[in-house]
């Protein structure tokens, strides 16, 4: 069975890697990307270039690419929104997306001001303003400063947080000379920013939370929602942590989305409250430290459901346990005999 990997983060190279624990005699990995180094070519038997096309024509390269390359089941990044809504040409030629088909709801996800929007009224959304010009930015901005002691902003539209900012004029003092700014403008630099910005993409503007990260990973499985909860405590450091609160939180999502993929579900914490920040219709790019913390495989889980088989799985018996990203040098050109070097 050969299953399509597109132009996806470089963790799918552990992604892959847990697929292939499944049935590891069963599956072919075909790897693609516009990147000549992305890094999970190392974990594919097969790997092609992918070119650079406008969204409308690259639905199209996709469907060709699965015919030509005898693909069984297509796991998309790259288009994902507009690949589920051609979904029944890819099932029409025999490929099985991994991915949800319901178009509508994966489109209201990409957006996240539409995505705030499905759950207007619930407790745990933070205050969120969309501004389609500098004028409505402006107006926000004044609004929130009255209920948090910092604001931050970014597209509706993103992905790995490129276009968040938080608005902090104390990066201008002289003890910021100690500190990295890192994603942090002043008011004048955002404004002047804001006010060349052509508005096609919403801008979001909410309070800057400053409490624990948490991203769930989460699929349902007839026996129930699978969500393991990692908190991030450091930039490379985390705790799978089954807290009940963040437990039956993404269970309640998960029931009002009816998403039978993998998704992750994004919150922030300030003070005991949790807020939600984003939802992704996808596995994570850290889904892999969920996976070796429990010993759930979810993503071998999500293949064996797609293909109707039966995965039984179970929590493990502790309740936290934490987990670390390790760096691993890999070089990515072949040696003088044209096999990859370790």
């Amino acid at each position: 069975m050969r299953i399509w990997f597109n132009h996806w983060f470089s963790t799918a190279y552990h992604l892959i890697g847990l697929m292939r624990e499944s049935g590891p005699e069963r599956f072919t990995f075909v790897g693609s990307s516009s990147n000549p180094y992305a890094v999970y070519q190392r974990a594919c038997d097969e790997w092609f270039a992918e070119p650079e096309l406008p969204k409308e024509e690259y639905v199209d390269f996709c469907l060709r690419f699965c015919e030509e390359h005898r693909i069984d089941i297509f796991v998309p990044r790259r288009g994902l929104p507009e690949i589920t809504e051609n979904a029944a040409r890819f099932w029409g030629i025999g490929v099985r997306l991994f991915a949800d088909q319901d178009a509508r709801m994966i489109a209201i996800l990409e957006e996240k001001l539409r995505t705030y929007q499905l759950f207007k009224g619930e407790a745990f959304l933070p205050p969120v303003y969309g501004a389609h010009s500098s004028a409505e930015f402006d107006a926000a901005y004044e609004t929130l400063q009255g209920c948090c002691s910092r604001v931050c902003y970014k597209l509706a539209v993103d992905e790995g947080a490129r276009t968040f900012r938080v608005i902090d004029d104390r990066i201008l003092s002289e003890n910021a000379l100690w500190n990295c700014p890192g994603a942090k403008v002043t008011l004048d630099t955002a404004r002047r920013i804001i006010a060349g910005y052509d508005f096609r993409v919403p801008v979001l503007l909410m309070p800057y939370l400053s409490g624990v990260e948490i991203s769930a990973d989460c699929l349902s499985t007839p026996s129930g929602p699978l969500v393991i909860p990692r908190f991030k405590s450091g930039t490379r450091h985390y705790a799978v942590r089954f807290q009940p609160e963040v437990m039956k939180l993404c269970a309640r999502i998960m029931d009002q989305l009816q998403l039978t993929m993998p998704m992750n579900i994004q919150f922030r914490m300030e003070g005991e409250k949790i807020f939600l920040l984003e939802i992704n219709p996808r596995m994570s790019g850290g889904l892999q430290l969920s996976c070796r913390a429990t010993g759930i495989n979810l993503p071998g889980i999500a293949l064996s459901q797609l293909l109707g088989e039966e995965a039984p799985w179970q929590y493990p018996a502790w309740n936290e346990r934490k987990v670390t990203y390790i760096e691993t040098p890999v070089c990515l050109e072949p040696d003088g005999e044209g096999s990859w070097m370790p």
